[in-house]
């Protein structure tokens, strides 16, 4: 089956428009921190898309993760921004139910050692980034996000894959994303309920959701 954009580069079909990176970002010299890919983190082009975008934050202001899985977004997300972000990461707690039933085959990102496992390494020799980040424990379709309402200048949606989930995610996102800022989300073109719940919420309030050719990244920058 033919893709638009690239051929076998998704597992759907997919409608939304492309968006080349370069028109998200200033940045051209992107760093990453942490290269080994785990079963179900995020591509390395996708983490320098993210990185670049970091890069670009306004300094003092707060960048919000839903699905912290071993922190390696995370950390890349602490490293990446000006010296004064804070960022807020969240994931369900050990043993943990949920609002919403999850897809069978995302299990083993809730059920692993530690949250933010890849912390650990950092703790002495980047304290002053660590410090940056601030581990929260929830449900994503329950979780109180008033706190952090219109304060994020980047929020990025990588919790379950299921539609429910995906719904309930998006639209707490828009309401923690200050206004020029940054909403991405991942795994658009891959998971079935990731890509459903974008295109109908994009066909709903006409958004302006557009994925970042060649990732599975889908892109919108507030007014």
């Amino acid at each position: 089956m033919r893709i638009r954009n690239k051929e076998g580069n998704f597992l759907q079909q997919i409608n939304l428009p492309g968006i080349s990176w370069r028109h998200c970002t200033n940045r051209r010299i992107i760093k990453i921190w942490e290269h080994y890919k785990a079963n179900g983190n995020i591509r390395i082009s996708e983490l320098g898309v993210i990185n670049a975008i970091a890069a670009d934050c306004e300094d003092g202001t707060n960048l919000f993760e839903i699905g912290t899985f071993d922190g390696r977004t995370s950390l890349n997300l602490a490293f990446s921004s000006p010296s004064n972000n804070s960022i807020y990461t969240l994931d369900l707690a050990p043993k943990m139910d949920t609002l919403f039933p999850l897809v069978s085959s995302e299990k083993h990102m809730v059920e692993k050692e530690k949250s933010g496992g890849r912390f650990n390494k950092y703790r002495k020799s980047d304290s002053s980034i660590i410090s940056k980040i601030h581990q929260l424990f929830g449900d994503s379709a329950s979780f109180d996000y008033s706190p952090y309402y219109t304060i994020c200048s980047l929020v990025f949606v990588d919790g379950s894959h299921a539609y429910e989930y995906v719904l309930s995610d998006t639209y707490a996102a828009m309401k923690m994303v200050k206004k020029r800022g940054v909403i991405i989300w991942h795994d658009y073109g891959i998971w079935e309920g990731v890509t459903r719940a974008l295109e109908e919420i994009e066909e709903k309030e006409k958004l302006g959701l557009k994925n970042i050719r060649g990732t599975s990244l889908v892109y919108l920058k507030t007014e």
